[in-house]
């Protein structure tokens, strides 16, 4: 479990506080806020790439700082909002970035390797992509390959910024779908942020919405306390 209490978060100076929240795992977390808030900073901060200005961040008990970048990554998936394709590099080959804290002294390629790859590409349905290099991609191709790296990364945890952000509506809901099937299915804790607010309500999902106004975080349980943040 993800924990944080009387949290204060932000890049220089604080952008929003928390009391107390915990982010469990087996289910979708889903942060909602206005552009600029802080959800970016939320996520880089639960990613271990921004420590929280104030307050107690633990992970599964301990606290956070104790845990090395190492030990962290090998626990946590993080996709940014933009991520980039490196140019001459075959999406195959992108994917199997995801096996790195997998792979043995004799480098990536193993037989569980692949079969890692062939899984993430089946179920995330880009293996027509396979022969691609990344930078031929579209945004939202490329963000469904970002997505399928961090699944292949077999972690407790998947943060994700703006998922579906590049995607159409079709591929939003097999998006939304596919996130809470891992969730579920493979008892993983997934937090995303999100500008999909009456998309994402459709589905059983943790939200949590950043107050402009209060400058804080809540646990909220219906559409309509997003609509007063919006209006």
């Amino acid at each position: 479990m993800i924990s944080i209490k009387n949290g204060a978060i932000g890049f220089d100076s604080t952008l929003f506080s928390i009391e107390d929240v915990e982010f469990s795992r087996g289910q979708v977390h889903v942060l909602m806020g206005r552009n600029g808030i802080g959800k970016s900073a939320f996520l880089n901060t639960l990613s271990g790439i921004l420590a929280p200005i104030e307050g107690t961040l633990d992970f599964d008990g301990n606290v956070f700082s104790q845990y090395s970048s190492k030990e962290i990554s090998s626990r946590i998936a993080y996709v940014s909002s933009a991520p980039r394709g490196v140019p001459f590099l075959s999406v195959d080959d992108y994917l199997l970035l995801g096996r790195y804290k997998h792979t043995n002294v004799f480098g990536r390629g193993s037989a569980s390797d692949l079969a890692a790859v062939l899984d993430a590409k089946q179920l995330f349905d880009i293996e027509h992509l396979s022969s691609k290099y990344t930078n031929e991609l579209s945004s939202g191709e490329f963000h469904l390959c970002a997505i399928a790296k961090a699944y292949i990364q077999q972690t407790d945890y998947i943060l994700l910024d703006e998922p579906t952000s590049h995607l159409d509506y079709a591929n939003k809901i097999r998006v939304y779908e596919l996130l809470g099937q891992l969730a579920k299915n493979n008892n993983k804790g997934i937090i995303i942020s999100t500008h999909d607010l009456d998309l994402a309500f459709k589905f059983s999902f943790q939200f949590y919405l950043i107050s402009s106004q209060q400058q804080k975080l809540f646990s909220i349980s219906n559409f309509k306390e997003v609509e007063k943040e919006f209006k």
